[in-house]
This record gives C-alpha cells, structure tokens and sequence, in this order.
C-alpha cells in the first residue's frame, strides 16, 4: 500500500486511513486470501476519495493489480467496506496525533522523519493493533526523541499535549522495540 501511495503521491493520512479501514473490515468479514489485495486497494480508493481532492482513477487501481481485479470489482468492494463500517470513515488515525505532537515537541526535521518512519513502520505490525493511534503517535515521538538524545525522551509539554507520561508510554515503546530491533 505504502509504494500505491508513493506512485499515485498521495497525502500520507490516505495510508493510515487504507489501514484502519482494512483493519476495521477484517475484523468483521473473512475474506479469502486471493481477494485480500481487492480489499486493499478498494479501501485506499476510498481513503483517497475521502483525504484527496483528486483520488486515484479506477483504471489506475485496476492496472496496479495487473488487472486482478476489474473496475466493477473496485466498486463492489468499496461499497462493501463502506456498508461493513456502517459508512464510519472518519476516525482518528496516527497520523493525525503524530501532527500535533510533534509541533508540541517543536520537532525539527530528522525527529519528524524519525518518528514519521516508526509510526508508518507500526502499520505492518499486527501486534500494534491493541494500542491505541495517540499510543503509537506519541510512543513514536518518545523513541525519536530519544534516538535523538534528546535531554529527556519526554517533557511536561508533551505530558500536556499528549495525555500521556513515559510510564504509559512504556508497553507500546517495547512492542515497537521488538520490530524495530529486527
């Protein structure tokens, strides 16, 4: 999905939308392993519909699957998604609070790369799934920070700003430690 997004340059909180939504549709539908990528670029259609002004073009999906999938399939999925998630696309992703924390943090350019990669990285990990997407956002933050040596991974700023002090952090920081480690 990550390299769909980069090719059609689509803003980066279509991919954590696709994710959440194929998250949120998997949870309560089964779906054959052979229809999982017409599940995938249904559903980046329509976080590209709902984020972008102008969302990828059918065709486009179409040919990306090396025509796996055709258009009508394309649509009947999305609307199956769309139904499924009784229509509930907005919700609050980790992109959303990685933004706003990490103005908080006054971050400059390699602490937002950094904590943009691990909290992108934590899309691909099914073990991410129990935390919360301000868990993983600020856990994030946290682990940029202190790559960075930073004085303190954590400040009374984002205390504020986040909600969370480095105790709460701690569980989710591990979790990420163990993929990001390997």
């Amino acid at each position: 999905q990550v390299d769909v997004q980069l090719k059609f340059k689509l803003v980066p909180e279509v991919i954590y939308l696709t994710v959440n939504l194929v998250d949120r549709y998997l949870a309560k539908k089964q779906v054959r392993r052979s229809k999982l990528q017409l599940v995938g670029v249904a559903a980046l259609l329509l976080a590209a519909k709902y984020e972008e002004i102008y969302p990828p073009e059918i065709r486009d999906l179409v040919y990306i699957t090396d025509r796996a999938y055709d258009k009508k399939e394309i649509l009947g999925m999305e609307s199956d998604i769309a139904i499924t998630l009784d229509y509930e696309l907005t919700v609050p992703t980790c992109y959303s609070f990685l933004c706003r924390f990490l103005r908080a943090a006054h971050a400059d350019k390699t602490m937002m790369q950094l904590s943009c990669y691990v909290a992108e990285r934590s899309l691909q990990e099914y073990s991410m799934v129990k935390f919360l997407p301000s868990e993983i956002a600020a856990s994030a933050v946290y682990l940029a920070r202190k790559s960075n040596r930073q004085r303190s991974p954590w400040s009374p700023t984002l205390l504020r700003y986040t909600g969370y002090d480095e105790a709460d952090l701690l569980p989710c920081v591990e979790a990420m430690r163990v993929y990001l480690e390997d």
